[in-house]
């Protein structure tokens, strides 16, 4: 697969791929910038970045109809193809996820739930330690095809990604449930804290197809 990427085809690929990774990258970065705005008090703000992040879940879904249209088309073997496309859907769906929680932070908005200072700063924080995973995932589709090296430290800095989101998740979930809000606000603010933790579950999922295409290439 890796010299497939050299090709004129792969080199769409890889160029979509990049661009849909970035598209992705913009989408958690608005809900880490909606979150921040909250806890400033800012609501219009907030719901500005939300529509923009609604508008990049959509752009991204477009390019990965397109991604998948061209990987079908090319020259890979059926098991790299099907690797590719699930890397690709993989990588949209981080972009869902977001945009999941960000209709949750809208909810909580549109109902004025109750959410304590110190609840939001820890959710805050679950998004902002999402970006990096993300910046790392465009970094391994950016050295894919001649660094491999470094795709290696990306993957494992997706995965140091992951744990660190995995302690805060934990962490967020147990001070809501000792915290004194109502139990609508309790449900809204836990499907928030989810949705982050699947999109860094998803940024996992998308580095271990990633390592497994490169094993298999070894091979």
């Amino acid at each position: 697969m890796m010299g497939w990427f050299s090709k004129r085809k792969g080199e769409v690929v890889m160029m979509g791929s990049r661009s849909h990774g970035l598209v992705v990258q913009d989408a958690v970065t608005e809900i880490d910038l909606a979150l921040a705005a909250i806890e400033r008090g800012d609501r219009v703000n907030a719901m500005k970045c939300i529509e923009r992040l609604m508008l990049l879940e959509r752009e991204a879904d477009k390019i990965e109809d397109k991604l998948c249209a061209d990987v079908s088309g090319g020259e890979l073997s059926v098991q790299e193809r099907e690797d590719l496309i699930h890397f690709i859907r993989k990588m949209d769906q981080i972009a869902n996820w977001t945009k999941e929680g960000a209709i949750h932070i809208q909810l909580l908005m549109e109902t004025n739930a109750l959410v304590p200072d110190y609840i939001w700063a820890e959710v805050g924080k679950m998004s902002e330690e999402l970006i990096p995973a993300v910046k790392h995932l465009v970094k391994i589709v950016e050295n894919i095809d001649v660094a491999s090296a470094e795709t290696t430290g990306s993957i494992e800095a997706v995965y140091d990604q992951e744990k660190i989101i995995d302690e805060l998740y934990f962490s967020c979930i147990k001070h809501v449930h000792l915290s004194p809000m109502d139990p609508r606000a309790v449900m809204l603010i836990r499907e928030l804290i989810f949705a982050l933790e699947m999109a860094a579950d998803t940024c996992k999922a998308c580095a271990d197809t990633i390592s497994i295409m490169m094993a298999a290439r070894r091979v």
